[in-house]
């Protein structure tokens, strides 16, 4: 067994307890078990039990309602992600790159950042759509700047899930260029914080 599979063990005991003892309800329960399983690494299992338990440090952004886990790791700095005839997403807990190259071709291609983990305070994506659509989830609150060069292309920024939403303090710059697609934008609260169940977005990194 490796340490990740040893962490898991160890997360969901306590994921367990904390349940036994009303600290979670079943479906916060159940949701983060998910979470737990799918984990790419040690620190993500420790961001998922942050509130739980007490010795992980924590650090206040300066924004309302969003909080930060520091850990002594650092995020990607380049991810290329790539769609060609299919469908793909990015979803739940994992930890954003600075920078993502994300290629689409006569496919769709969803990044939802709502649960993720972020190194810094600023993202930068650059998209090369074509004949296909981009779809981009953000955490209620964030900046985004939509500089994608457009050629028969739809684009649209949602807020109507998140309406009133403060500023976060996270700024997502896109880039890059769309022919015949579709671009589009959408602020939501994060998963589990929307269900009523307590975990807010976490902002990874330490002095940023």
């Amino acid at each position: 067994m490796n340490d990740l599979d040893s962490g898991r063990r160890e997360a969901i005991r306590l994921l367990c307890q904390a349940q036994a003892t009303d600290q979670l309800s079943v479906e916060a329960f159940e949701s983060r078990l998910e979470q737990v399983k799918q984990a790419p690494n040690q620190a993500t299992l420790a961001a998922i039990l942050a509130d739980l338990v007490p010795d992980v440090p924590v650090r206040y952004a300066a924004a309302i309602d969003h909080t930060g886990v520091a850990f002594p790791v650092s995020p990607a700095e380049y991810v290329r992600v790539t769609s060609v005839f299919a469908s793909t997403k990015r979803v739940g807990s994992w930890t954003v790159p600075l920078h993502i190259d994300a290629k689409i071709l006569f496919g769709e291609l969803t990044l939802d950042l709502r649960d993720a983990v972020f190194g810094a305070d600023v993202v930068d994506i650059t998209v090369d759509v074509k004949l296909g659509s981009f779809s981009l989830i953000v955490p209620a609150g964030t900046q985004v700047e939509n500089e994608v060069e457009e050629t028969f292309t739809g684009s649209e920024h949602s807020t109507r899930t998140a309406p009133g939403a403060q500023p976060n303090g996270l700024l997502v710059r896109l880039h890059g260029r769309a022919f015949m697609a579709s671009i589009e934008v959408k602020e939501k609260l994060p998963s589990n914080q929307a269900k009523g169940t307590g975990i807010l977005n976490r902002l990874l990194g330490s002095g940023d």
